[in-house]
């Protein structure tokens, strides 16, 4: 197996045990276990157990994030009213989240861990300041877009490990009643 294939392998079975066993669960075994990998292969792709974890974390951020700019687009479509823009950039980024349970339930795991704010804090800001920047034009000035933007991810996760531990449903109607949660909580910061 090429060294890339074996970090992704790697990379792709820490986001199944965090997802499945909790990232308080989540060692250098299980993370090998049924991949044929040998356990001090991780040893020659990470520096330790933390740096495995905080880049399996910057895979699902730099995942994330390359759909939260995919579907910015439909921001722009100004022939459609604002808020109907808004559902379907909500509905994108939701059907996102809800496809993919695992990586969904990993990202949580991680970012709401001591992990998230020892390792990972400052490149996330960082990495989500061109997000902050895009979306500065629709809230008013005194808006702070950071904590905003936050508030919505925050929300959309929290309903999301719902849907994936069965505790809500994926119906429209319960995608439309988390956009209008969503959209209710911050409709008073828009320009």
């Amino acid at each position: 197996m090429k060294h890339q294939n074996v970090r992704e392998t790697l990379i792709e079975r820490t986001i199944a045990v965090i997802a499945n066993e909790g990232l308080d669960r989540t060692t250098t075994k299980a993370v090998v276990t049924g991949t044929g990998i040998n356990e001090a292969y991780i040893y020659r792709q990470f520096l330790d157990k933390d740096d495995m974890l905080v880049k399996t974390f910057d895979s699902l951020d730099e995942e994330l994030l390359g759909k939260v700019l995919e579907y910015l687009s439909i921001m722009e479509m100004t022939d459609l009213p604002f808020k109907e823009r808004c559902w379907l950039y909500f509905s994108a980024i939701w059907e996102f989240l809800i496809g993919h349970r695992e990586k969904c339930l990993a990202f949580v795991q991680y970012f709401y861990s001591p992990y998230f704010s020892r390792y990972s804090a400052e490149d996330h800001k960082r990495r989500f300041q061109v997000v902050v920047e895009k979306f500065g034009v629709v809230f008013r000035e005194e808006a702070d877009v950071w904590m905003i933007l936050n508030h919505i991810l925050n929300v959309m996760l929290d309903f999301a490990v719902k849907v994936h531990n069965g505790q809500m449903s994926t119906s429209d109607n319960y995608t439309e009643h988390v956009f209008r949660v969503i959209y209710v909580s911050v409709e008073q910061y828009f320009k």
